[in-house]
Order: structure tokens, then C-alpha cells, then sequence
């Protein structure tokens, strides 16, 4: 008995773990109503960052195969398919000012339309399109121009910058 309590202990906290929610910056291990960003693959560590090599135009994040990748913020998919190099593709379009773009991805689990929140699975880890092995190619764009992803996420801490948006009656904006 004792043995069935404590491997659902351990079940129910690794269940809250895979989720991600905001608070002073930090990920926090569970998702709640105050839940508005959430980093796009916890864990995974940047291997090509925005700039550089002929003028990179988003930033690399190594995975392995079929890793999940979460939505960034609440938004609509606004493109959800095959795009040249970038293989299998999402765009979302957020209500803050943003628009987040996820590729190379091996499974999109999102269509055109959808409303998806911070945190949700909206596709797989793949090496579609121009892609040498498994990585999230992750871009933020404001007005259809690229900005370094770097303004508003923390690769290497996993975090949001929170300096980047302000608070308003309908949420956080970019600034």
C-alpha cells in the first residue's frame, strides 16, 4: 500500500512539472489561470543563435526526435504546413505584438485557426526541410520583421525578460 501512495506521489509531481507558468521570471512547475508565457522546450539548450552565419533569423534549440514543443504564448495559428526550408512549420500570432515561428518540426498538432494557450503541445521535434539533425527552430517576429528572440526569452535560463513587455487591462504587451 504504502509503495502503490508513494508512486502516485511521484506520478502526480512529475506530472505538474511538465507544465510551465510565469512568476517573477521564473518557470514555475505547474500551470494556473496567471499562466501567460511559457519557454517552447524546457530543458534544451540553444546550438545556433539569432544573427551570426549569414544573418540567422531565429534561434536553434537542440531536442532530440519527437520532443514536445510548447506554444510560447496564447494565440491563433495562422500557418500550419510545408514551408521550403523551413520543413513543417507553425506560426502563431499573439495578441501581445508577437509572432512566434516553430520548424523543422516532424508532426504539427495544430491547424490553421486554432486558438492555442501558453504551454500547450503544438507540434513535434522533427528534422523537416533544411535541417542537419533534431532542433526547434524558434523565431519571433513583430510586424513580419525578425527580432532576436534574445529580447524577450532567457535561452540559457529558460526565463522571460520581463523588461520586454508591460502590463496592461488585457494582459502583458511588448513594449
Amino acid at each position: 500500500m504504502k509503495t502503490k501512495t508513494i508512486l502516485l506521489l511521484i506520478g502526480m509531481v512529475l506530472t505538474l512539472t511538465a507544465g510551465c507558468a510565469q512568476s517573477k521570471g521564473v518557470v514555475q512547475q505547474q500551470r494556473d489561470s496567471s499562466q501567460w508565457w511559457c519557454y517552447p522546450l524546457p530543458g534544451a539548450k540553444v546550438i545556433s543563435p539569432y544573427g551570426g552565419r549569414r544573418h540567422h533569423s531565429g534561434s536553434d534549440i537542440k531536442t532530440k526526435a519527437n520532443d514536445q514543443i510548447l506554444a510560447a504564448f496564447d494565440g491563433e495559428v495562422v500557418f500550419s504546413g510545408k514551408f521550403g526550408g523551413y520543413g513543417n512549420l507553425i506560426r502563431i500570432k499573439h495578441p501581445n505584438g508577437l509572432e512566434t515561428y516553430y520548424s523543422h518540426n516532424s508532426k504539427n498538432l495544430v491547424k490553421v485557426g486554432d486558438y492555442v494557450r501558453a504551454g500547450q503541445v503544438i507540434a513535434l521535434t522533427g528534422r523537416t526541410g533544411r535541417a542537419t539533425t533534431e532542433h526547434l527552430h524558434f523565431e519571433t517576429r513583430v510586424n513580419g520583421k525578425h527580432v532576436n528572440s534574445n529580447k524577450y526569452f532567457d535561452h540559457e535560463q529558460h526565463t522571460i525578460r520581463l523588461k520586454a513587455f508591460k502590463k496592461t487591462a488585457d494582459g502583458y504587451k511588448i513594449k
